[in-house]
């Protein structure tokens, strides 16, 4: 009796512990992932979105003192400079500003392989006071202190790199903190435009964003598609994780792992979803969950581990649809909010879709698009679905250019336009 009743206890924790969004404690697979704590990544997440770096606006002094707490921090656990000029920065300006990637190696163990790259990457900026990019504009000019987007990931990251330092991989392991990706991906498109490495010897990108607030054990990964054997590795290495995940096989997002696919670099990209206190003075740390932002950085440990120690490199498989989860996208038209245009159903005699209805006063309207044109192709994406089109304007950000091949009656034209 007494035994049946320890047996009810015991697994009466364990729903318990289910239920509030935890597992059974797992154990660290080797002595890096055991230096991957709650309590460490809680306390970089706290400095990063506290109110006196108010909000962490790319190019702001804010900003800079986030840089250095990252340096300070790879030159502790001995993380080679990887930046220009020999140091850990990569400057860049980004609308007026100069911005800052802070970049750092820890080379591989392996004569051949170390040669090759792993690239771990997320983002440290966020929107500052909101004066730009804020989901709740009325509130501008509060501190948006960004504490999931994106301090969680980039507190991942620096955990990353602690257990890397103890259980180094064969191949060599950048770890880069992107700036002025609230801005439109800024920091991680000027990297890949001037690489403090070479482009060609990266072997995959992990992206971290957005990990800080996994609700019923829920986890999104994306970019599955794009390198060989990245579904079966994502859903081995989860199963003593046990999250509910949702995969996407798409390269493209918006988030810093769309500059690397854009360069033919298979990508992961881990994320968590949007919530109702995304860009808004509400995403606060208290509102993280340390136990699941735990575990979700030791599964990004534990597929990088294996990416970096892997005899061959992932072969890259193209896939451009826009890597997000169902839930936000759901409701979100495109079309309609970029473009301002109704599109009809694909048509196989022209090989596009026409455009059922036009506003004046939105983008297509302005470039004198009209009723009855036929959008052919998209920055070089053929129009042959809502989806494609959907996945080509998803991850467009304010100023950037969207090229448009169309047909009118029989002649076939052309226009680029510019997001507002």
């Amino acid at each position: 009796m007494t035994r049946c009743l320890l047996l009810l206890l015991a697994l009466s924790t364990c729903l318990t512990a289910q239920q509030n969004g935890q597992v059974p404690e797992l154990r660290p697979s080797d002595d890096g992932e055991k230096l991957i704590t709650a309590k460490d990544l809680l306390g970089h997440i706290t400095f990063l979105a506290s109110d006196e770096m108010k909000g962490r606006n790319a190019g702001s002094p804010e900003a800079k003192k986030a840089a250095a707490y990252i340096v300070k921090r790879m030159e502790e656990l001995g993380i080679k400079p990887a930046g220009q000029d020999k140091g850990y920065l990569h400057g860049f300006s980004a609308l007026g500003r100069v911005c800052r990637n802070v970049c750092g190696i820890l080379p591989g163990t392996d004569s051949r392989l170390k040669k090759e790259y792993l690239v771990l990457g997320a983002h440290y900026d966020h929107v500052g006071l909101g004066m730009r990019g804020s989901r709740t504009p009325r509130r501008a000019g509060e501190i948006h202190n960004g504490a999931d987007d994106n301090a969680s990931g980039t507190s991942s990251l620096l955990e990353l790199m602690e257990a890397f330092a103890k259980k180094r991989t064969k191949r060599s392991i950048l770890f880069l903190f992107f700036s002025a990706e609230e801005k439109g991906l800024l920091g991680s498109k000027a990297w890949c435009k001037r690489p403090t490495r070479r482009l060609g010897r990266i072997a995959a990108m992990l992206n971290m964003d957005m990990v800080g607030r996994s609700s019923k054990d829920y986890l999104f990964v994306g970019g599955v598609n794009t390198g060989s054997g990245f579904e079966q590795l994502v859903r081995k290495e989860n199963e003593p994780f046990k999250f509910n995940l949702e995969l996407h096989g798409g390269g493209r997002a918006p988030s810093d792992n769309a500059s690397f696919y854009n360069e033919g670099i298979p990508v992961l990209f881990f994320f968590t979803a949007e919530h109702n206190e995304y860009h808004t003075p509400d995403d606060d740390t208290p509102l993280i969950n340390t136990s699941g932002h735990e575990l979700i950085t030791r599964l990004a440990y534990r597929t990088a581990k294996h990416l970096g120690n892997a005899k061959k490199r992932p072969r890259f498989h193209k896939d451009d649809r826009n890597a997000m989860p169902l839930a936000s996208q759901r409701g979100v038209d495109y079309v309609r909010r970029l473009l301002g245009v109704r599109l009809g159903a694909y048509d196989d005699e022209t090989k596009g879709m026409a455009l059922t209805s036009v506003d004046r006063g939105g983008l297509a309207g302005k470039a004198r698009l009209k009723e009855g044109d036929i959008i052919l192709t998209l920055d070089g994406y053929k129009a042959e679905s809502k989806e494609a089109v959907q996945s080509v304007l998803a991850v467009k950000q304010k100023g950037d250019k969207i090229k448009l091949r169309f047909l009118r009656g029989e002649r076939k034209l052309k226009t680029t336009l510019t997001v507002r």
